[in-house]
């Protein structure tokens, strides 16, 4: 598949998933805190504190549940958590600890300090810190004032067997440590409905653009050319507004930006003739930079791991551990929640879902769903999981579905075990929303249609396409000699 078609639905997913919850806060009372693992709630026989919104346990307790050899150095105070793939020490009363694993040491802090309650002779360390140091993900659910620590690497565990079919399209024969050369276009239509009693008239526009460049791993140095058209839009503005919008969109007719990341860093740099429009300051000279890691790390999101990712070929169980880890906020039922949904997503385009076909070399796999398979995927779900007809009523469900339409066409071929071509079509249409995706390709190209209809609301097309081919370049991350640089939250 072309990588960079790989990477847009490994953040996808990831994104999906993070939209899911809300952010997430240690703040409660410390009365009556549960803690929960992998959906099942944990008789604790000490106290669970809150010091300073921070959720704090003792430490013998919360290592051996998650799986691991404590030992004590009284002398030193020296605590140790010993895993099979993984070390944990500190000092009892400090926030400096470190991380082994596979041999690195890695030295973090604690954002609230261990410490001994002199009346239980306990110590105490942060769950949520010492939990997603030994790989796990940690989410409150302040209603139900619970802990709530998933083992994604347990949940996820044969995800690689159960969908090895779809994880062909994330696998790629390209030499990722060489540099590649980028070339592509889109095309784009919108049109949007004006609400009854709104001032402003419903849009009418259309974009065109080109990209172009050079990408090795997470380093780009990039240049898009973008032209906007307003014509019918502006047509139907009185000739005092239109003379007001004209000279700005005229900016944006035919307007070019060009990019230059620095994939190990995170430092991006970026300059366009759009910004005047936005920082009247901004001259033909002007980059305007941001750290797109911290950025996003801002959101809870790990953009360079996610980056690195999609620059390699992706398992499943890695992109689907990502994905929880990402999201900002669990409850008591995400555990449970999360089980269901994989076990559907396995009965629905499972390697048991896919039919095979083997002509020589060539193998080809094809799976058709329609909202007859998908209730059946429901049905398989509900057996496997032990969801009852009070928790989910088939019929109810197969009504829905019933009153709108559902149908898609995956396509994966390959040779001697390398993708030769790859197509994906579908659409839906359901309570007024409409939405078809048409995409073709191989591991170097990629084209395709995206069309999405909101009733009495907007209409959307999309067409996009993709080359890429092995070049001898590499990315230019040098700025121009006279650029003025100016960091990015100066443009707000």
């Amino acid at each position: 598949m072309n990588r960079n078609l790989k990477k847009i639905l490994t953040v996808i997913l990831v994104a999906a998933l993070v939209l899911t919850g809300s952010q997430t806060a240690f703040a409660a009372d410390a009365g009556g805190i549960q803690v929960q693992l992998n959906g099942e709630k944990l008789i604790l026989t000490d106290t669970v504190k809150n010091v300073g919104g921070r959720i704090v346990v003792p430490f013998r307790q919360i290592f051996e549940i998650l799986g691991a050899d404590v030992s004590f150095d009284p002398k030193s105070k020296m605590i140790m958590a010993k895993t099979e793939d993984k070390e944990i020490s500190f000092v009892a009363g400090g926030t400096d600890i470190i991380i082994t694993e596979n041999g690195v040491e890695t030295s973090k802090k604690m954002d609230v300090a261990s410490f001994i309650d002199k009346e239980q002779g306990l110590t105490y360390v942060p769950v949520r810190f010492i939990a997603e140091s030994m790989g796990y993900f940690v989410g409150w659910d302040a209603v139900q004032k619970t802990v709530v620590i998933i083992d994604s690497e347990a949940l996820f565990s044969n995800a690689d067997t159960d969908f090895s079919i779809i994880s062909k399209l994330m696998k790629s024969d390209l030499d990722l440590e060489k540099a590649y050369e980028t070339q592509g276009s889109f095309s784009m239509n919108m049109t949007t409905q004006a609400e009854p009693g709104s001032i402003l008239p419903g849009m009418d526009f259309s974009a065109a653009g080109s990209i172009s460049g050079v990408q090795q791993k997470s380093n780009a140095d990039i240049t898009m050319n973008l032209e906007l058209q307003f014509d019918k839009m502006l047509s139907q503005l009185a000739e005092e507004e239109k003379a007001l919008m004209q000279p700005m969109l005229d900016m944006f007719k035919e307007a070019t930006m060009k990019i230059k990341m620095d994939g190990e860093t995170g430092d991006t740099y970026m300059n366009s003739s759009m910004f005047s429009a936005i920082d009247p300051t901004a001259g033909k000279s002007t980059w305007y930079k941001m750290n797109v890691y911290d950025t996003y790390q801002q959101m809870g999101i790990d953009l360079k791991s996610l980056a690195n990712m999609g620059n390699s070929d992706i398992k499943i169980s890695e992109m689907l551990s990502a994905s929880l880890a990402s999201m900002p906020s669990a409850d008591v039922s995400t555990y449970q929640n999360i089980k269901t949904t994989y076990a559907f997503l396995k009965h629905l385009i499972g390697d048991g879902a896919f039919s095979k076909k083997t002509v020589g070399n060539y193998v080809t796999y094809t799976l058709n769903l329609n909202h007859n398979s998908v209730l059946a995927a429901m049905a398989k779900t509900a057996l496997t999981e032990g969801i009852s007809n009070d928790e989910v009523n088939m019929a109810d469900l197969a009504a829905k579905l019933s009153t709108g339409s559902l149908s898609a066409d995956i396509l994966i071929k390959e040779k001697s075990g390398s993708l030769q071509e790859y197509s994906l079509k579908g659409s839906a249409d359901l309570e007024g929303f409409s939405c078809s995706v048409d995409m073709k390709g191989d591991q170097k190209n990629a084209e395709g249609t995206i069309s999405l209809d909101q009733k009495d609301m907007f209409k959307m097309t999309v067409d996009i396409v993709s080359h890429i081919k092995e070049t001898s370049v590499k990315p230019d991350l040098s700025l121009p000699a006279d650029a003025v640089i100016i960091d990015y939250p100066v443009m707000y």
